[in-house]
């Protein structure tokens, strides 16, 4: 019976001492707040330290439009004037300038053209070459990935260009709009290649066939000088001289037509139809298709394609002053006001504990 009433006594005070004695913890904070106050000053000035000395990155955007229809008629002139129906559309004109906003070649040009490099690596010079090469890559693919193109959800047409840099808002704001006029001058340009390449191939075609229809007649000409000289051969060994017969059937065209032998219209008039295909200098007068490839091709010399004159973009809205997007210093003294004051407890409780443990062992 001692027994038993023994145990239930032990059971309750080993759970009265395994319980939290919330008035003992908030006792012993009380007598560790220095160890919690320095711990959240040395947090927070450690989190100012950094939130004053980073670099700052600002971000500048703009949003672009189309252009519009009337705006790239001028290099439609090519296919308007072939017939063949516009060769650029509204979507393609803006889809090309997009395209190259993104191209990362461009955007390495840009990278070294305005030396991006400093603003990310102040002292990127004085370094080793191995390590210059790693930073100005990380460099560049932080420039690359913080730069972006968003299109909106609802289907509208424009589009948000946004830019960040590690350098002051006037700069990041003058940097965007350089890298927008860049590449508009740069598509325009690659447009304008575009067609004028196409027009020297299509003119191109058109010298092959002038020449192929010019050298065909020439030797349709020689082919019917040979067809004189073996029929006058014939009308001087059979000796006529005259034609057989009197008519308007005869003639070169009549007899072939009627199935005769030229030598039927004597020697003397086949000697004078040879003496004149001899003397001719050209034959494009008596050329058929000649005159229409003249004129297709004096068509396309024509036409000039002004890459001043149309656009590729519209901008809806100019590049901005930036906007400051790092570091964000009331969120970070925020954090390390929150950080300082969980590790200053922490550290608070692990002296208590060492305290009550000494003593403990001391009361032993």
């Amino acid at each position: 019976m001692e027994k038993q009433s023994v145990r239930p006594h032990f059971e309750e005070k080993a759970s009265m001492d395994d319980e939290i004695d919330l008035f003992e913890l908030w006792n012993g904070l009380v007598q560790e707040k220095l160890t919690v106050f320095l711990s959240f000053l040395m947090i927070i000035g450690l989190g100012t330290i950094y939130a004053f000395s980073v670099t700052p990155v600002y971000k500048s955007d703009a949003y672009l439009l189309p252009p519009k229809a009337s705006e790239i008629q001028d290099i439609n002139r090519l296919n308007a004037t072939l017939g063949i129906g516009d060769a650029y559309s509204v979507n393609d004109v803006f889809n090309t300038y997009t395209e190259n906003l993104l191209s990362r070649a461009r955007l390495l040009t840009f990278f070294k053209q305005h030396n991006l490099i400093a603003f990310y690596e102040p002292d990127f010079k004085n370094k080793e070459k191995e390590v210059r090469e790693k930073e100005f890559n990380d460099s560049f693919s932080t420039f690359v990935e913080e730069f972006g193109i968003t299109h909106p959800k609802d289907g509208a047409k424009r589009v948000m260009v946004e830019m960040t840099l590690p350098v002051d808002a006037d700069q990041v704001k003058e940097f965007l709009t350089q890298y927008i006029q860049k590449i508009r001058i740069e598509t325009r340009k690659q447009i304008t290649t575009d067609i004028f390449t196409r027009k020297q191939f299509l003119m191109q075609q058109l010298i092959n066939q002038i020449n192929a229809v010019k050298e065909t007649a020439q030797k349709h000409r020689e082919d019917k000088i040979a067809r004189l000289d073996e029929s006058i051969k014939v009308a001087r060994q059979l000796k006529i001289k005259e034609p057989l017969s009197a008519g308007p059937a005869m003639n070169i065209q009549g007899v072939q037509n009627q199935g005769l032998p030229l030598y039927y219209l004597g020697y003397q008039v086949l000697e004078a139809e040879k003496d004149v295909l001899k003397k001719r200098k050209t034959d494009d007068a008596f050329t058929g298709k000649l005159r229409e490839l003249e004129e297709r091709y004096n068509l396309l010399d024509s036409v000039e394609i002004n890459g001043d004159l149309f656009k590729v973009v519209n901008v809806d809205q100019p590049p901005e002053i930036g906007e400051k997007v790092k570091p964000k210093k009331a969120l970070i003294l925020a954090v390390s006001g929150v950080l300082g004051l969980m590790l200053g407890i922490f550290i608070a409780l692990i002296r208590r504990a060492i305290k009550n443990r000494k003593a403990s062992l001391a009361a032993s």
